[in-house]
């Protein structure tokens, strides 16, 4: 019984690889322009440079017909764009939860004993938003 449980898993084992190519999509010369557009589209950055030259070195084997270095070279215009695309994302978050984080500051409207803050008859400085305007 083990030795046909072990044959059944070697030869899973063998038949992974082959699933794993199946299911992943093959990288070509013919997506260069579609690798250009992305990385066009991403910010400045080191990642981007990265990512730029490697596209360039793989319009240069595709113009030279060396198919293979095209693939490795597109394999790694991927990696580069990838690692700049998660950080334009991390930007782009923490630029925003910056803000929302902020403390807010309170600001304490007019009332009978206090027309001299925002909303009251006395106040002469600029609207606040939350304290009602003054009616003239």
């Amino acid at each position: 019984m083990r030795v046909i449980s072990a044959t059944i898993v070697a030869a899973f084992l063998l038949a992974i690889p082959t699933l794993a190519s199946a299911a992943a999509p093959r990288i070509t010369c013919s997506q260069i322009p579609a690798a250009q557009r992305f990385v066009e589209g991403l910010r400045p950055g080191p990642n981007t440079r990265a990512a730029q030259q490697h596209l360039d070195a793989a319009k240069r084997a595709a113009d030279a017909r060396d198919e293979r270095q095209c693939v490795t070279e597109l394999g790694r215009v991927n990696y580069y764009a990838t690692r700049s695309a998660a950080a334009d994302k991390r930007g782009a978050s923490h630029h925003t939860s910056a803000h929302s984080t902020a403390p807010r500051r309170r600001v304490l409207c007019a009332d009978a004993m206090h027309q001299n803050r925002p909303g009251g008859t006395d106040y002469h400085g600029p609207a606040v938003a939350g304290c009602p305007r003054r009616s003239l």
